[in-house]
């Protein structure tokens, strides 16, 4: 019979770390999970001969620009990756427009250059909390494979704690890319609506991310629901000394008499 308590939290820790690698280095190459990103700025209707791209995919760690043709994307680039990653709109329209002009007579917004300005630093910590996460759940792997080793319990505090910190974890940037599409993308659609600038977020990110956060929170779950059903299990069954009768009393304090 196969014994859930003690394999399906370990089973969860893989499984969200896997995931939260796949977020972390998503775009972070050309050819590297190009459909998982966070959300994505068309500019289709700014970049006619000018050489801004147009769209702008932004990862966690990376953004990756290109063309579109008919309904396909022709990548042209990814850009370097980097754990405390902004997207600076500002850099990489110039720079694609040669940096002879500016982002005013592209027909970009500021207020959406503003928008992105003051989301930034937000954004950047999204990077640091899946390491988090991500090295928690590796942690909670390498605890059980230890314990296993070692013949301990089925499930212990200390896995439990890193369950439930690598929950926390993968929480914080998820609530972000929630509101990056529940609440950022609608702000760039409705400052961008009279220069053809568009947004959209990413489904599929928001799946991965949020799957990893529900599977850490039933494996520390059942892992702490674990530790405390074999605690009570072995206090119900620990041997308790019976307590003498007065006869027993009686004979002791004699024999110690006599012995005196």
């Amino acid at each position: 019979m196969i014994n859930w308590g003690n394999i399906l939290p370990t089973l969860t820790a893989f499984i969200a770390f896997i995931l939260g690698m796949l977020c972390l280095f998503a775009g972070t190459k050309t050819n590297l999970l190009l459909d998982t990103d966070v959300f994505t700025i068309y500019t289709t209707s700014i970049s006619n001969d000018t050489g801004v791209r147009d769209f702008y995919s932004i990862y966690v760690m990376s953004y990756c620009e290109g063309f579109l043709h008919a309904e396909n994307r022709n990548l042209t680039g990814c850009s370097p990756p980097s754990l405390l990653f902004a997207f600076n709109a500002t850099e990489a329209l110039t720079q694609d427009a040669g940096n002879s002009t500016s982002l005013s007579s592209l027909g970009w917004p500021s207020s959406i250059t503003d928008d992105l300005r003051t989301f930034g630093a937000t954004s950047q910590s999204m990077g640091v909390f899946y390491c988090i996460g991500i090295g928690l759940a590796g942690l909670a792997m390498f605890e059980r494979l230890w314990f296993l080793i070692a013949k301990g319990p089925r499930q212990t505090v200390v896995e439990a704690s890193s369950l439930m910190l690598s929950f926390t974890m993968f929480s914080i940037p998820s609530i972000i890319a929630t509101v990056i599409a529940l609440q950022f993308v609608s702000l760039i659609n409705r400052h961008g609506k009279e220069s053809g600038v568009t947004a959209r977020y990413g489904h599929q990110f928001l799946g991965m991310t949020w799957a990893a956060v529900g599977l850490l929170l039933v494996g520390g779950i059942v892992s702490l629901l674990t530790v405390l059903v074999d605690r009570n299990r072995s206090a119900k069954y620990e041997p308790v000394a019976e307590p003498k009768t007065v006869a027993e009393d009686s004979d002791s304090v004699g024999s110690n008499e006599k012995g005196d």
